[in-house]
């Protein structure tokens, strides 16, 4: 008898399905938000949602440069697709650990060696991070003394977050140093051989092997090209401040504009630093905590709640719709593809 194959794909996409209405059901303010956003300025709310489509353009065309970097084509479009793929299993995953392992996995669907996919996302995420903690410097500047008199309680939240995402600028720039992947790698074969039969199933020291020498021709090549480094990091700092200015025309939505945008602009930056170290997926919880606790002094007419709401709306919940969408199409595109494709070929 001829073995059934199982739809992994058409189980993929359904579990994505599931996932979004799940997510829907067990956060009981989604439902609140629209009746929210129906009374509030709608020209304010649509320069919200401009300004997040331009940070996906800026997130897609960082990945598309720091790919040519080394020589891999890759179309604005394809390169968008696997930004937005990213930062939506970042938001569901706990402490945002899916992302760079599911773009990978998709890189490796295209043929991108997956050595070299995680050297080229690592170095993306170590760009966005230096433009995250240089805007956070700036802003815990420009209003360390407001803070300091006004609301004090959340400083130490502040130099937390602070010490955290610059630790991890240091240690994801030191992978770049051999004797610092050399010792991971090492690590990842002493782990993988306390499950034998796993490991040589999936020939895990070959892989690891393999996944090694990918990386360190990504670190050969960027001796010579750290230009394009110097840009990414320079092209994450507007990216960075599009982020964190969909809150300015939320407060504006709201019939507020006695803050200027700097200041708002600020107090995000901020407020991300404090919570983006948090385990749940999308920093939930303490998102809406944090939000209380750095906005009170701004939302004044009794609305700091119905503000959460469509902040969060905007900022969390929107972004992974849009990602689930994304990643169902993707799926239905690809799989239509693969079974157009001769046997030999289909396979892969």
């Amino acid at each position: 008898m001829k073995k059934r194959k199982i739809p992994w794909s058409m189980l993929y996409i359904a579990a994505t399905i599931i996932a979004v209405i799940l997510f829907g059901i067990f956060n009981r303010e989604f439902g609140n938000v629209f009746y929210t956003i129906t009374h509030l300025a709608p020209g304010f709310l649509a320069a919200g949602v401009v300004i997040t489509i331009i940070y996906f353009f800026f997130e897609g065309g960082i990945i598309r440069l720091l790919m040519h970097s080394q020589n891999i084509p890759m179309t604005l479009g394809s390169s968008m697709k696997i930004g937005l793929i990213g930062i939506y299993y970042s938001y569901i995953t706990p402490s945002s650990t899916g992302g760079q392992p599911m773009q990978a996995a998709y890189l490796r669907r295209d043929n991108v060696p997956v050595g070299l996919s995680t050297a080229v996302l690592i170095m993306k995420f170590f760009c966005f991070q230096c433009a995250f903690v240089f805007c956070s410097i700036l802003s815990l500047l420009f209003l360390h003394g407001k803070i300091a008199r006004e609301n004090p309680g959340i400083l130490p939240f502040i130099y937390v977050g602070m010490a955290i995402n610059g630790g991890s600028i240091l240690f994801f720039g030191s992978m770049f140093f051999r004797p610092v992947l050399g010792a991971i790698c090492r690590f990842a074969k002493w782990l993988t051989g306390r499950f034998p039969k796993l490991a040589a199933r999936f020939h895990a020291e070959e892989a690891i092997d393999k996944f090694e020498a990918d990386f360190d021709s990504y670190t050969d090549d960027f001796k010579e090209k750290k230009n394009s480094v110097i840009c990414g990091i320079l092209l994450s700092i507007p990216q960075f401040i599009l982020q964190m200015s969909v809150l300015y025309f939320v407060f504006r939505s709201f019939g507020y504009s006695q803050v200027g945008y700097l200041e708002i602009l600020a107090i995000q930056s901020l407020l991300q630093l404090s919570v983006s170290f948090m385990p749940m997926p999308g920093a939930s919880g303490a998102q809406e905590i944090g939000f209380s606790n750095f906005l009170r002094n701004y939302f004044v007419n009794n609305d700091l709640y119905a503000a959460v709401m469509v902040w969060r709306f905007f900022t969390y919940y929107l972004v992974v719709i849009a990602g689930a969408l994304v990643v169902v199409a993707d799926q239905l595109l690809y799989g239509r593809k693969k079974t157009a494709l001769p046997p030999e070929e289909g396979e892969g």
